[in-house]
């Protein structure tokens, strides 16, 4: 195959300029050339639930387990909820405990050699608006390939081009919606779970003022229910979740 043009930086600079995601897909699989690998894939979004739908693109593996994967394999593969537990990249063929596998799972990755994939490595991806996925790369042209540098450089590349994905294929376009302090006090209390009634108490507001709030909040939103709202809110992180202390909020 011919070697991309381009050093790693030049194509990662290529990656972060892409102006649509099929460049991107191109400057992402000439990246991963660059530094020894001949095949790239992408999961996105990664939940915690394999049969809520994924984005598969696949350059360089084979066609057969692309084929498979859109058919059965999504929901035995363990790669993505694996790398949501990571904060780096790992390499699938050793770093994976199979111990803690059920049998489809540990089936699948001792198929993964029958198509090529024996040896990789998976990447997990973060992005704006609470979006995960998930990258890996195959096809290395020799075990060298699996040096630590070329672990930093898997992972940098992938991130980079996870982010501008993100941003391409961006869910909510427009400005962040413009939230009063109040609607923003009603809103955090939304997304912990709290009634109208139980909030007009916390805030020392009437019921029919709450009712007022929550229904502006919606419409800034562009939401119809409280779930939705706080989905929503979680993701332009006008909210954060945890059991955090009041004065971080």
């Amino acid at each position: 195959m011919t070697a991309p043009n381009g050093t790693f930086w030049d194509l990662l600079e290529r990656i972060r300029r892409s102006g649509d995601v099929h460049a991107l897909r191109d400057a992402s699989l000439a990246c991963a050339q660059t530094i020894g690998f001949e095949a790239i894939y992408f999961l996105a979004p990664v939940v915690a639930d394999p049969e809520i739908g994924r984005v598969l693109t696949s350059l360089g593996f084979d066609p057969r387990w692309e084929e498979r994967y859109r058919s059965t394999f999504y929901a035995v593969d363990p790669l993505p909820q694996i790398a949501m537990t990571r904060q780096s990249a790992f390499r699938w063929s050793r770093d994976v405990d199979r111990g803690e596998l059920t049998d489809a799972q540990a089936t699948y990755l001792d198929l993964l050699p029958e198509f090529g994939m024996a040896e990789g490595f998976a990447v997990p991806c973060f992005g704006p608006f609470a979006r995960c996925g998930f990258v890996g790369v195959g096809r290395p042209r020799s075990e060298a390939m699996f040096s630590p540098e070329n672990r930093l450089k898997v992972e940098v590349g992938a991130r980079v081009s996870f982010q501008r994905y993100v941003r391409l294929v961006e869910p909510y376009p427009g400005a962040d919606p413009a939230l009063s302090p109040r609607e923003m006090e009603v809103l955090r209390w939304i997304g912990e779970g709290k009634s109208n009634s139980v909030i007009a108490e916390i805030l020392e507001i009437s019921p029919s003022s709450v009712d007022s709030y929550v229904k502006r909040v919606f419409a800034k939103l562009g939401v119809s229910d409280r779930t939705s709202a706080s989905v929503r809110a979680l993701a332009l992180g006008l909210i954060v979740s945890g059991d955090y202390p009041r004065e971080t909020r």
